[in-house]
């Protein structure tokens, strides 16, 4: 009878211990739940943030462009001259439309970043022309050439990247003294063929002989990305109006020194004035001044009460007075440029 109640007791305590490691079990499976779904919501959140502020953006160029609005007509200020209807720097009724300096902003679509706080947090906001970039798809080699050259890139990988580029994006099968083609591609551990036509997209830049994300992505100097495009904005010039730094050493020729100044101070001036900053007024046969028909618009929603942010970016097209067209959108963009500080 006592070693039947010595084995019953026996059952009890391992029976008490397997319930305590179950329940143990079950609490921490409960709280990385709670935390998944915390995490869950609040990049959900964060995620209409950012779209929200993509929408806002198309909805303020949008009203600029029925209004005649851009930056060629806009004065000191981020005020604008008169058109057709009275002042364009006021709304219906006479009030002054709200946030000149944000319109500023967003019409020139030179990449600054704008930020602008709603509900639960708020979302920074910048528009990049994607004519203010070269395109991959219509530069033509003597210009892919000296586009490396003034970059600063070593003749070796100059020379590597203007023949690998021309190769993939030609019709024919030859390769070019530092080119490669399917031959070469089919060899690797993960074999494809050369594309033999225009990018679609310039992430097919990461399938080229000699670009390594580091170089695509600027984690190690000059980021490709910053400079090329495959949208046809610019009917393949660059817009001097809205070229980032990078760019404008690329055409012009002019050190990181003077790109960052001239960066500066067309972000100071005015459309009537802008074409005395740029040597030789700008005048060129790759370069232009116009308004942004093809944008990218690059959005980062935040929440007050967390660190977790979501960045999404669309590329859009102007269509007429009264739309866009979205040609590119990507939920989760990484590697992104970081955002400005508050106190920036």
């Amino acid at each position: 009878m006592k070693n039947e109640r010595g084995i019953v007791l026996i059952i009890v305590m391992w029976a008490m211990l397997v319930l305590m490691v179950l329940a143990a079990e079950l609490s921490v499976s409960s709280r990385i739940e709670g935390r998944t779904t915390n995490v869950y919501q609040q990049d959900t959140a964060t995620y209409y943030l950012a779209t929200a502020g993509i929408h806002r953006v198309m909805y303020r160029v949008l009203r600029a462009q029925q209004q005649g609005r851009n930056f060629l007509n806009m004065g000191i200020g981020g005020q604008f001259g008169q058109a057709r209807g009275g002042g364009l720097g006021q709304a219906q009724g006479g009030q002054n439309t709200q946030g000149g300096e944000e319109e500023d902003v967003w019409l020139r679509a030179d990449g600054r970043w704008k930020k602008e706080e709603f509900g639960a947090g708020g979302y920074w906001v910048r528009v990049i022309d994607e004519a203010g970039k070269i395109n991959l798809n219509q530069v033509d080699e003597a210009t892919l050439r000296q586009t490396f050259v003034n970059l600063g890139f070593d003749q070796e990988t100059g020379e590597l990247l203007t023949d690998t580029i021309q190769d993939w994006r030609d019709t024919d099968p030859l390769v070019r003294l530092h080119g490669a083609e399917s031959d070469y591609y089919q060899s690797l551990p993960i074999p494809y063929p050369a594309k033999d036509g225009p990018f679609d997209s310039l992430d097919e830049l990461l399938l080229i002989r000699g670009v390594t994300p580091a170089l695509f992505y600027g984690r190690e100097g000059t980021a490709l990305q910053k400079i090329f495009t495959v949208y046809n904005g610019g009917g393949g010039s660059v817009n001097l109006l809205t070229a980032n730094a990078l760019v404008l050493r690329a055409v012009l020729g002019v050190d990181a020194d003077a790109a960052r100044n001239l960066v500066q101070r067309r972000a100071e001036s005015t459309g009537a004035n802008i074409g005395g900053l740029f040597p030789g007024g700008g005048v060129g046969r790759n370069m232009n001044f116009g308004i942004p028909q093809v944008v990218m618009i690059e959005s980062v929603g935040y929440l007050k009460d967390t660190t977790l942010t979501r960045r999404v970016s669309a590329v859009v097209q102007r269509i007429g007075v009264n739309g866009f067209r979205f040609l590119r959108w990507q939920d989760r963009v990484e590697n992104g440029d970081p955002v400005p500080t508050d106190g920036q």
